[in-house]
């Protein structure tokens, strides 16, 4: 199955767990912004809505199933800035991983991207 579908697969199950996350916390109804993309492109436009939103003050709190769903890299500089405008930021599935592990995630992921990018796939 080819990885934009599994990507796809992925992000519907994470709306229908967004949505009971936010139903179970009391929160009503959620807006949700959506990409199928790698968390190193900040030119997705889900993405880009998002900070535009949170910079001028719409958003209260964003829910997200992974911290790298939202950025690879620079989560904690972009929690520092998204507190700065009001918005809390809600880790669903915040699994600690031991520093290796996660070392070679960001090496795979920087690899697949530029790979990509050479053969014309990104």
């Amino acid at each position: 199955m080819p990885e934009s579908l599994l990507q796809k697969d992925d992000l519907e199950r994470w709306k229908q767990l967004i949505h009971s996350y936010a139903k179970d916390k009391g929160y009503g109804e959620v807006q949700i912004l959506s990409d199928v993309g790698s968390g190193l492109n900040e030119n997705r436009k889900g993405f880009l809505r998002l900070l535009g939103m949170v910079a001028e003050r719409k958003v209260s709190r964003t829910i997200i199933v992974y911290e790298d769903r939202l950025t690879r890299f620079g989560f904690g500089t972009l929690g520092k800035m998204f507190q700065a405008f009001g918005t809390a930021i809600e880790v669903v599935n915040s699994k600690e991983k031991a520093p290796q592990e996660e070392l070679v995630e960001d090496l795979i992921t920087i690899v697949s991207h530029f790979a990509g990018k050479l053969y014309g796939i990104a």
